[in-house]
């Protein structure tokens, strides 16, 4: 008999939507007051500065749209992608909290000292989980769904 493996995914933005829209205006209006000083001869702004802020400017606003954080469960492996990958076999997983993020990363009431911390959050999440893994490290992933994350953990060792 062939069991399906259980699956759970969430795709987060870095940033979120209303805070990149923002940050793509800022820098889009800044862009062009540079592009209009290059033409004012009192300013005597070159235009060359134009061609490079242009050039940084969208390279920010396409790096910023492309990361995303993205969180799974398959075939008993957390996968985490973000700027780096991270796959974590279910046999790693010692315990897990959930809670807000700015109470489970003090990682309080765990008393674990010379750990390896990884924290994975992105802008607007509030919530999440720690896992306590082997090899004395902590992921703390933001997530809007922790509980349903959790739900697809084994049971944590004790």
């Amino acid at each position: 008999m062939n069991e399906t493996a259980k699956t759970f995914e969430e795709v987060q933005d870095i940033l979120p939507k209303n805070t990149f829209f923002i940050m793509a205006a800022v820098l889009i209006a800044t862009d062009a007051f540079i592009l209009i000083c290059s033409f004012i001869d009192a300013v005597d702004t070159p235009v060359w500065m134009f061609a490079a802020t242009s050039a940084i400017f969208a390279a920010m606003i396409i790096f910023c749209w492309a990361v995303k954080l993205r969180v799974s469960i398959e075939d008993n492996v957390i996968r985490i992608r973000s700027l780096k990958r991270y796959a974590i076999p279910f046999e790693d997983v010692i315990d897990h909290k959930i809670d807000e993020i700015t109470v489970i990363r003090n990682y309080s009431g765990w008393g674990m000292k010379k750990v390896i911390f990884k924290n994975l959050i992105s802008i607007g999440y509030d919530r999440g989980i720690s896992l306590k893994l082997t090899g004395r490290r902590v992921f703390t992933i933001s997530l809007s769904d922790p509980e349903g994350f959790a739900s697809f953990l084994p049971s944590p060792l004790r």
